[in-house]
């Protein structure tokens, strides 16, 4: 194969970033879950590039929140709201669509419904036949709807995520490459979401793109699925109370290379690949590609909220250790996974003392999150120990993105330093002492 030269850019945090060519131009769109961290974070990077974009469509079953424009300047003008429940029937979904959506060249798909979370710590996504029901009803009334109103994109992209690997459930492949056989164990949404998405794309002629990340690491008012919120919400607390950041799992969560995935990122590798001839019919994962530890982390949120922290526990007699959900773990070899900590940020966030210095941290700030309610404590904190204390590696491979010419990387020690401000912003969390990422 001969050399090829491309032109990339910088911007911020982000390093070689795709360009695109003058012609590429007059597009359509549209982003379902739009409200979400994922689908705001697609629309931002649409609505930066007008000279690309002639319209997006937003579809999401609420209206925008007050601040969704706030980030968008002059893109703001492409974007049109549509209300959509994906839950009711296509013909409906159809009706909602039609005489509002003559044409679409791309569908970027992020809706998803969280049941309530069951169990305890270290435990999320156990209710995978529920995960499976409703999300994959999400996409296939979606994609019922976009035939009934006779809408047929180029290209659909499903964002699904690393469990497609069954990191949640046990050691998986490491790193993980997109033609890993899918882990049968227990029924995973993201599954039949790509089969109904593939069986739409032979019907219509369209193509298709599956990508999946890591932890994400962004910012929306929404936020209870999201792990920088529970780390923010510890790191305020804690130096709110005088007391230093522990670390709840062991030195090897602590020195254990993890990858993030920031939705900005996320996003620039998701129109790039719709953009990209060579890469339909395509899945990628997608991550920062630069070193992250927690290790390295829980220095810069303890500056960060003003407050010490302290490493890993050195006595041993003080960890328990908790057994993966399958004996035998997702790789299809070895020992059942094993993680170890001395507490968890969800015990931590049912302290009474905790949640009252957490409503004088609220009342001075005018904050909008009640992070301890039934429906949000478990999401928000669970999330968290979950991309904390994990008991085995999470790495997805960049390779095949990387072949196919997407050479972008974030620093995600500055996009959650960002991200932890811009939810700040957003009344989510207290504002961090620091005032700028060093």
């Amino acid at each position: 194969m001969p050399p090829t030269t491309q032109v990339v850019r910088n911007d911020g945090p982000f390093r070689g970033l795709p360009t695109y060519p003058e012609d590429v131009k007059d597009l359509t769109a549209i982003i379902t879950g739009a409200n979400g961290m994922s689908g705001y974070h697609m629309v931002r990077v649409l609505a930066a590039a007008p000279e690309r974009w002639r319209k997006i469509y937003c579809l999401s079953r609420r209206p925008p929140p007050s601040n969704f424009f706030e980030d968008l300047g002059e893109g703001a003008k492409l974007i049109e709201h549509i209300p959509v429940d994906f839950l009711s029937n296509p013909e409906q979904i159809a009706e909602s669509l039609k005489g509002r959506v003559e044409k679409v060249d791309y569908v970027f798909f992020f809706s998803y419904m969280q049941p309530q979370q069951k169990g305890g710590t270290l435990n999320m996504w156990s209710d995978a036949e529920e995960l499976a029901t409703i999300n994959g009803n999400l996409i296939r009334n979606f994609l019922g709807g976009l035939k009934a109103a006779s809408l047929t994109p180029k290209r659909f992209l499903l964002q699904t995520g690393a469990k497609h690997y069954g990191f949640h459930i046990g050691p998986a492949t490491n790193p993980s490459f997109e033609s890993d056989p899918r882990i049968e164990v227990e029924p995973n949404f993201y599954y039949p979401q790509e089969d109904a998405l593939s069986a739409f794309c032979k019907e219509t002629g369209a193509t298709w793109n599956v990508v999946r990340p890591s932890y994400i690491i962004g910012a929306v008012r929404d936020s209870a699925l999201n792990h920088m919120v529970g780390l923010a919400i510890y790191g305020a607390v804690q130096a709110h109370r005088g007391l230093p950041l522990a670390f709840p799992g062991d030195y090897a969560a602590w020195d254990r290379e993890y990858c993030q995935s920031t939705a900005l990122l996320n996003a620039y590798l998701e129109e790039w690949a719709v953009l990209t001839d060579a890469a339909a019919n395509e899945a990628f994962n997608v991550q920062d590609g630069t070193a992250f530890t927690w290790g390295r982390f829980w220095p810069y949120l303890a500056r960060w909220f003003g407050t010490t922290w302290t490493p890993p526990e050195t006595d041993e007699s003080k960890y328990r250790v908790t057994a993966s959900r399958w004996p035998e773990p997702p790789r299809g070899y070895g020992p059942q996974g094993v993680t170890r900590s001395t507490f968890s940020l969800l015990e931590w966030s049912g302290e009474p003392v905790v949640q009252a210095a957490w409503a004088e941290l609220a009342k001075k700030h005018d904050l909008a999150l009640d992070p301890f309610t039934e429906v949000n404590r478990p999401q928000i904190f669970s999330m968290t120990d979950s991309a904390v204390i994990g008991g085995w590696a999470l790495s997805l491979s960049m390779r095949k993105a990387r072949t196919l010419g997407f050479h972008a990387t974030a620093d995600s020690f500055e996009t959650a330093f960002n991200t932890i401000s811009d939810l700040a912003r957003l009344k989510v969390v207290p504002p961090p002492s620091a005032t700028a990422f060093e």
